[in-house]
């Protein structure tokens, strides 16, 4: 369903929740005028995805600098992505609970186990049906397995330090 589309099939009961982004887009789609249960921790878009094309012949005729040069506009422009969709998230989420009556709920910690668990299911799959599936699977396992347990385990360490931070001003 085309983003334009969900408020109205929302006012008109057609669905009954929604998921596109985070609180500054949602806000701005008005699920706020129907909807009053917010919840974080969606699945979908844990990264922020800032992706820059270059055909591969271009690329291959900059100089080593220009490369470089890319590469650390490309590494900045991430970065301020990602500190401003922060804080007007923050500010939105702000917005919604204190002026539009929308309540903020964690998503149960048994959605997590049931996501994964289907996703097994169908990787599974997808891995005996495509040859090249299962390579790109293997790889971004074989990442997972050594990534993932230090992610997960940092990011849990930053989300404790902010609660404290958030659970102090309350």
């Amino acid at each position: 369903m085309g983003g334009g589309d969900i408020l109205p099939a929302l006012e008109k009961g057609v669905i009954d929740a929604a998921e596109w982004c985070c609180p500054k887009p949602d806000s701005v789609f008005g699920f706020q005028k129907v909807l009053k249960h917010y919840y974080l921790q969606g699945l979908h878009q844990v990264v922020v995805n800032a992706d820059m094309y270059i055909n591969g012949d271009v690329w291959k005729s900059l100089s080593k600098a220009q490369q470089q040069a890319m590469q650390i506009a490309a590494d900045a422009s991430l970065m301020q992505s990602m500190a401003y969709r922060i804080y007007e998230n923050g500010k939105a989420l702000k917005d919604l609970t204190e002026n539009h009556g929308v309540q903020l709920h964690d998503t149960p910690a048994d959605y997590f186990t049931e996501y994964m668990a289907a996703t097994a299911k169908l990787y599974a799959k997808l891995n005996n049906e495509n040859k090249f599936f299962a390579k790109v699977y293997a790889s971004m396992k074989d990442f997972a397995d050594i990534a993932v347990p230090y992610w997960s385990g940092s990011q849990m360490t930053n989300a404790q330090l902010g609660m404290a931070y958030a659970n102090k001003k309350k």
